[in-house]
Order: C-alpha cells, then structure tokens, then sequence
C-alpha cells in the first residue's frame, strides 16, 4: 500500500520540477510582451553630430544685440544678452527638419526638449510646436517651464494638449505635418545662457496628459 502510493506520487513530483528547472533555466531568457500604447523608438529632430545639424536652427529677428544661437556636438549653446527696447518679445530660434518642408510625427504622441540652463539666473522657457500652416504667432502646442542656474530638466510637448496641457480649441492639432519646433524665452533685462541637449519626438499617437483639465486652451 505504501509502495502503491509512491508510485502514484512520483510522477507529479517529477513533471513539478522539471517545470521548475525549465524556469529557472531559461527564464532569463524570456522576454514579457510589449505593452501596448508605448509607442514607436524615439526619433531624433536634430542630430548633433550630424553637419546638417548646424542648418536646422535659425535664430529669430530683433534677439538682443550681442546674443548667439550656435550648434554644437553638445547642442544647441544659447547666449541672450539683456533686453533693450526694440528686441524682439520672444528671443529664440527654430528648429527645421534637416531634410524635406515638415516632420510626419504622427505616430508620436510628443515632442520633449531636455534643457541645461548653463547662466546665473533661472530662465522661463517655452517649447512651441508649430504644424504647417500655422506659424509661430498662434501660440498654440506650446508648454513653458522655469529652470534655475545649473539645473537640467526635460520640457514635453503633447500634441493635441497646450497650456498647461489643456486641449487645443479648434482646429485640430496635426502631428502629421510639423514644420518646426520653436524655443524661446520671454523677454529679460538679465543675461540668460542655455543649452538644449537633446530634442525628440516620443510617446504613443493618441498620449494624452496624466491628468487632462476639462476645459479648453485659450
């Protein structure tokens, strides 16, 4: 009786660590699938080791008298001198695809510049995506941020959402079609130095903000 039940219990004791030993054998080995909604690779908007990168950036009319807007392989190196009256409100620059009129950033959802703020005094940066045909005065699709002295902090975009990523009032927000990325700050009478390390599109098409505001941009 007692060999009967050994016998009877021998197999499921086997065929249990058999499963065990396949486990912890090839366990490391085994990937879990993607979860969904995590979006394409990132693309990079402006390859700093590229020599078309230089190309890319164009520095607005009326910056300060002084001011520089220059490409590197750390980035884009920013220098504003104070403003004067007759400076442009808003000094910055674009940033353009290196080839082709616009970027197709459809299926991102979107678009984040990781800044340094290299001067002595915090800055108020704003990150505008601009679609074709709308220009950079509609001051939609755009986010700032306040960045102190010797800090680095990562400033997102999301398409569809402006403001504090309030929804866009009409029209639609068009990732299909971006023809640039405008950065800039508002005007100062201090001097302010930055650097944009690395700018990209990322995130899954349809990302939406961890907590969406019911009403609209204005």
């Amino acid at each position: 009786m007692k060999l009967y039940h050994l016998k009877w219990a021998l197999p499921s004791f086997t065929q249990f660590h058999v499963a065990a030993l396949f486990l912890i054998v090839c366990g490391s080995n085994l990937l879990p699938a993607d979860e969904p909604g995590q979006g394409p690779a990132e693309k990079i908007l402006i390859d700093f080791n590229s020599p078309d990168a230089a190309r890319q950036v164009t520095e607005t009319k009326g910056i300060p008298a002084g001011s520089t807007v220059a490409v590197d392989k750390t980035g884009i190196v920013v220098n504003f001198t104070p403003w004067q009256k007759g400076d442009a409100d808003h000094p910055g620059f674009q940033v353009v695809p290196a080839t082709g009129t616009s970027w197709d950033l459809s299926a991102y959802g979107h678009v984040e510049a990781k800044i340094t703020n290299t001067g002595a005094v915090g800055i108020n940066i704003v990150l505008h995506v601009v679609p074709t045909g709308e220009g950079p005065w509609t001051e939609r699709n755009l986010e700032s941020m306040q960045i102190k002295p010797g800090e680095t902090k990562t400033l997102k975009v999301i398409f569809g959402y402006s403001r504090g990523f309030k929804p866009v009032a009409p029209p639609a927000f068009n990732p299909a079609s971006v023809a640039e990325i405008y950065i800039y700050l508002y005007h100062s009478i201090q001097p302010h130095a930055f650097r944009i390390d690395e700018l990209k599109a990322a995130g899954a098409s349809g990302e939406v903000p961890v907590a969406v505001p019911a009403s609209a941009a204005k």
